[in-house]
């Protein structure tokens, strides 16, 4: 028996990596068009878009490994099914129980690894994700810069750039306001053009205008270069995890002590989904056996596609749930765990089916 778990383990491996791959680069698709923006228009460095990439993969593959092994799991036995090796493994007295072993170790271990990625890596790679992002940030601000938009919070200064020039990279027409603790007005300064420099935006040929507290000018002047620093605002950026979806559960728990009642919702539902999807990966790995069994003129496209509607499911009733579970229509638990509920008890009835007949 030992031999046949071997030759499972062995011929599953190629077709979870592509299912895992593939659902990967689905996940995927998303950044990577908003990166290539970055890099053709704003000048961001390709290093920095794969490192960024890099640190999304931990939190994306936490998500698409379930999907992967799923999909893996079903192109293995669907070719199983088309060259009668599962009806030779039940001629020589081999049962479906034992064909399922090693797809279970395999749901098992994929669990226990999601798990091992949510708790530990998932935390890092989003700070990791964020120091990047303040690096670059720092370095080189205009990637985030856009046509006719106000920035604020930057400081004591407000930004508008009318028009960021494609081809230099240049601000156009930028007008800073920089507020002062001693005056009821801010200082304007309107530059023609600026660039960044460091933490720095430096304008040319820049005109500025103080008024005082009745609103009448009271100063005015041009600079044929005029430095406007950021520096303070950079050095008192204190990266820590903010967003949900990059906290272990753990550190969910040590929020929900530190909120009210009103404000604990999201997190106990992002508990539960920490929980839910992963445990998804056993169900989802018998089932792609199950599936697979008895069709022996399925081919592959057959089963990518029964794999694609299945996991379209799952994932629809999953973002249901949560969405009714975040508007408190119904309990977090029942919002999250009804897709996996529903899993199981659908394969339990396959298998209760697929038994009697191997």
């Amino acid at each position: 028996m030992k031999i046949i778990n071997d030759y499972i383990l062995k011929e599953s491996k190629l077709s979870i990596a592509f299912g895992i791959v593939l659902f990967t680069f689905i996940f995927l698709i998303e950044i990577i068009v908003s990166m290539m923006e970055s890099i053709l228009v704003r000048g961001l460095s390709i290093i920095d878009v794969i490192r960024m990439i890099s640190f999304y993969l931990p939190m994306i593959l936490s998500q698409t490994i379930p999907m992967g092994i799923f999909l893996g799991i079903m192109i293995t036995f669907g070719n199983f099914a088309k060259n009668s090796e599962i009806t030779a493994l039940n001629s020589m007295g081999v049962s479906l129980n034992q064909i399922l072993k090693p797809v279970i170790s395999i749901g098992v271990l994929a669990t226990l690894f999601i798990f091992f990625l949510q708790e530990s890596l998932v935390p890092r790679s989003y700070i990791k994700l964020q120091q990047l992002s303040y690096k670059m940030v720092y370095e080189n601000p205009v990637f985030q810069l856009k046509d006719k938009v106000l920035i604020d919070g930057v400081s004591n200064y407000k930004i508008y750039i009318d028009s960021v020039n494609k081809r230099t990279k240049d601000a156009e027409n930028v007008l800073v306001m920089v507020e002062e603790e001693n005056s009821k007005y801010p200082t304007l300064v309107l530059g023609k053009t600026a660039n960044w420099e460091d933490a720095a935006l430096l304008m040319k040929d820049a005109d500025f205008y103080r008024y005082d507290d009745k609103g009448d000018l009271v100063v005015t002047g041009n600079f044929e270069k005029k430095r406007v620093p950021f520096t303070s605002y950079f050095k008192d950026i204190r990266v820590k995890v903010k967003e949900i979806e990059g906290m272990n559960i753990a550190q969910l728990i040590n929020e929900i002590k530190t909120r009210d009642k009103l404000e604990i919702l999201p997190y106990i539902v992002e508990i539960n989904r920490k929980i839910a999807v992963p445990m998804s990966t056993i169900a989802l790995a018998i089932l792609g056996v199950l599936l697979s069994i008895g069709n022996s003129r399925a081919g592959k496209g057959i089963n990518f596609g029964i794999g694609i509607v299945v996991i379209f499911l799952y994932i629809v009733l999953l973002n249901i749930g949560m969405v009714l579970s975040y508007r408190g229509i119904v309990s977090p638990v029942v919002g999250v765990w009804t897709p996996n509920i529903l899993l199981y008890i659908y394969t339990f009835i396959m298998y209760s089916r697929k038994v009697r007949l191997v």
